[in-house]
């Protein structure tokens, strides 16, 4: 069973685990991990006359990757497409396509590189500086590195050293990001006890029809007590997160609120359900806002750069 949750996390393909054993019920949901360096974030961003009501937070990626000599000749380019692939994710941090002498820069540096191949195995290393800065101000500096290694009785299995390259590229890269950035992951929500009435709402969230079980669970004319509204809120928890909409995120918490004041303080599995969602309430309420002021950076960049090529035309 682990092994099988496992796999679905991992590839995000399926939204629910159903338990056997007399056990309720569980659905997993996606969600955001808080970034590791919150107290980096305010380095990060810039105000701005052409973003309303707040700053942005935006970097300018530099192209020249330091110490990619003597190495991998793609390892510059893996590098600069992993940081660009980790940081949309979320969109949290917008990637600058100018690099203003105000603004903030990640310089990457390779500070070492190492491979090996055998007549069954192949190795290698690699560490990455990663530096964000803000003029001649370098405010975070941190390297990572990744070690990996693959063995074979048949050496046609084993993977090319670009192939290797790149899987260590990518897992250094997402280390860095995840440091400020929230990146997505998935978590889990255990129902309470469902009454014989709603059933069904149990099959419209193993389909993800999550508007259909809260129309069944707002419908219901029984007893609302903690576990009902507990029930709500992860169906509306799990709404938002999958449509990342606010008032669904709003309606949720509103449940949770609920659940509290019926009772379900003293219930373990409510309230460490209501603790992740409060750290998901904060990180998706703090991610959209963020959202739509790098969406004004980035069309007023564009526009800029428009300007600039028809000058030219």
């Amino acid at each position: 069973m682990r092994k099988n949750l496992q796999r679905w996390l991992l590839l995000g393909s399926m939204a629910f685990l159903f338990t056997a054993c007399g056990h309720s019920p569980r659905i997993v949901i996606p969600s955001y991990t808080a970034p590791k360096e919150v107290s980096k974030l305010k380095q990060i961003e810039t105000k701005d006359e052409f973003v309303a009501k707040g700053a942005y937070l935006a970097i300018w990626l530099n192209p020249d990757v330091k110490g990619v000599e003597n190495t991998n000749p793609k390892l510059g380019d893996m590098l600069l497409s992993s940081v660009k692939s980790a940081i949309t994710q979320t969109n949290f941090i917008a990637l600058d396509p100018l690099g203003e002498e105000d603004g903030v820069a990640l310089d990457m540096q390779v500070v070492s590189y190492d491979y090996k191949r055998g007549k069954n195995d192949v190795s290698l290393y690699l560490k990455v500086t990663f530096a964000l800065v803000r003029g001649a101000d370098e405010f975070l500096v941190k390297s990572y590195d990744k070690r990996l290694l693959r063995s074979s009785s048949d050496p046609s299995r084993l993977p090319s050293e670009d192939q290797l390259a790149s899987e260590a590229v990518e897992k250094v890269a997402k280390y860095f990001i995840s440091d400020i950035s929230p990146l997505k992951t998935y978590q889990m929500r255990e129902f309470k006890s469902l009454p014989s009435e709603l059933d069904a709402v149990v099959s419209y969230a193993k389909r993800k029809n999550y508007k259909g079980a809260i129309s069944l669970m707002e419908a219901y004319d029984g007893e609302k007590d903690a576990a009902y509204y507990y029930n709500l809120a992860i169906l509306y928890e799990a709404l938002a997160s999958q449509t990342e909409e606010l008032d669904y995120l709003k309606a949720a918490k509103k449940n949770y609120d609920k659940a509290i004041l019926k009772g379900g303080g003293s219930d373990k599995t409510i309230m460490d359900a209501k603790v992740r969602f409060d750290q998901f309430y904060d990180l998706l309420s703090k991610t959209k806002k963020v959202q739509k002021n790098n969406k004004a950076l980035i069309k007023e960049r564009n526009s800029m750069i428009q300007s600039s090529d028809s000058e030219y035309e």
